[in-house]
């Protein structure tokens, strides 16, 4: 099994890596969606770049919710 392969670098931050998984006879495409140490693995780029846009956003909201505080 090879390891993940560097595909996507935002300059904001995040990562999305390549990585093929076998499972019986067959081989499965997945990409890696990883943000300040989340990750989780989706079947195509576009759900993987929207997971990290989720996940940025969620922390600006929780980066302004603490300065209220």
């Amino acid at each position: 099994m090879d390891l993940p392969e560097l595909i996507y670098s935002p300059i904001d931050g995040g990562t999305i890596h390549r990585y093929e998984i076998t499972g019986g006879k067959r081989k499965f495409l997945r990409f890696i969606g990883c943000y300040l140490g989340q990750c989780n693995f989706h079947k195509n780029i576009d759900d993987a770049i929207d997971y990290i846009k989720k996940l940025k956003e969620t922390q600006k909201i929780q980066k302004t919710l603490n300065k209220d505080t």
